[in-house]
């Protein structure tokens, strides 16, 4: 029975992905200003973390008689994001109407995803993957001006623990499940996309910035398995693909959109180095998620937009609000919390204008980040110097 239903879940998955991915949906076109809503870690809706007795007693039993226990399931077990589950569930959803509303108002035109569309354990192609998709996504992010909107979709860690199942539904079967959700036209974790304006055009590059962490291949990691190691071997590729795609762009505006940060308040991911180096030379700038939090940074001359406030914020991830050294420009945090948010881009030939939209965080009988008008931005910076 076992390897019948495998041979049919197989048996959907190339059949779903011989199709030509030419229902997804892309950003209008020819706009003097182009809105865009930037937007990560926030798919906890759905998620079913293993039972306590399992996580405490059975898991320790099966190490110890020496069973293999799938990476998906001792992640579900993660008692950080086990005790967040009931908030993160509500944050989200009280957030996605959040974005909603000012998106409404600023005509946002799409959304970029920064990755963790799916926590705990990602999505795969099984019944409970599906399930997953639809609750914490597909019918999160329905109404007003979600239901129109394309998603330019980014793998982040928690999306890549089933490893090559949870990257195949994501890459191929989502964009063909929800004309909504975009991965590029060849089915890949890594794709460019253009946005074009009236007199202006900017490049995005999506890479799958897994691949680079050293600290994910080791064994004890549950970001440790057969795609993420095949993946970090041949990470050359995606530089490569970087470095080519704006080289042979004369695009206003050049962008690098992946999940981890190399520049943050929490952990800096210096394994970026060869990717950021890339945008450096080309006056680009990187969107990222992963700290649960909004900020922005500037180094080297490169700004990084956090936008990874969309789920369960977490106040260490931008140092508690106090900014560290010279290059922390803003952090969406205090000593109680991290603000839930996002960022928008209204994109144009002269300047990129960026919002930082912070919301009141008025949860559980306490106002735990207090924003006096959270319809309008929290912090907001111009950029001038095109890309090159």
């Amino acid at each position: 029975m076992l390897l019948f239903t495998a041979t049919i879940l197989l048996s959907l998955v190339h059949h779903v992905t011989s199709a030509a991915n030419v229902t997804s949906r892309t950003a209008p076109v020819g706009a003097t200003v182009l809105t865009v809503a930037v937007i990560g870690d926030y798919g906890w809706t759905g998620w079913v973390p293993s039972p306590d007795n399992f996580c405490f007693d059975v898991l320790p039993t099966l190490g110890a008689a020496g069973i293999t226990v799938p990476n998906e399931v001792v992640n579900d077990c993660d008692p950080g994001d086990k005790q967040y589950i009931t908030n993160a569930t509500a944050l989200q959803t009280d957030t996605a109407a959040y974005v909603g509303q000012i998106c409404a108002m600023k005509n946002c035109s799409a959304f970029l995803s920064v990755g963790d569309n799916f926590y705990d354990s990602g999505v795969d192609f099984t019944t409970a993957g599906i399930l997953r998709f639809q609750a914490a996504w597909a019918d999160m992010y329905t109404q007003g001006v979600f239901k129109y909107a394309p998603w330019y979709q980014c793998l982040g860690n928690h999306d890549i623990v089933p490893g090559q199942p949870g990257v195949d539904f994501q890459t191929k079967v989502a964009p063909l499940y929800d004309d909504r959700w975009y991965f590029g036209t060849e089915q890949l974790p890594y794709y460019t996309y253009d946005l074009v304006g009236a007199d202006w055009t900017a490049t995005f590059v999506v890479v799958d910035s897994d691949c680079f962490l050293d600290s994910y291949q080791k064994n004890t990691s549950v970001y440790f398995n057969p795609y993420t190691t095949a993946c970090h071997n041949t990470t050359q590729t995606q530089v490569n693909f970087l470095n080519t795609t704006f080289a042979n762009s004369n695009a206003t505006w050049k962008f690098l959109q992946l999940h981890h940060p190399y520049a943050s308040a929490s952990t800096n991911e210096t394994d970026l180095a060869p990717l950021v180096e890339i945008v450096a030379k080309h006056q680009g700038i990187v969107i990222n998620g992963h700290d649960h939090c909004l900020g922005h940074f500037f180094l080297n001359n490169t700004n990084f937009i956090l936008s990874g406030a969309a789920g369960y914020p977490q106040a260490g991830d931008c140092n508690n609000g106090t900014a560290l050294g010279p290059y922390a420009l803003y952090l969406g945090a205090n000593n109680l919390t991290a603000a839930n948010g996002f960022v928008t881009l209204d994109i144009s030939k002269q300047t990129i204008n960026v919002e930082y939209y912070a919301r009141d965080m008025k949860f559980e009988g306490t106002d735990l980040y207090p924003v006096e008008c959270d319809l309008k931005p929290s912090y907001s910076f111009q950029i001038t110097q095109n890309s090159i």
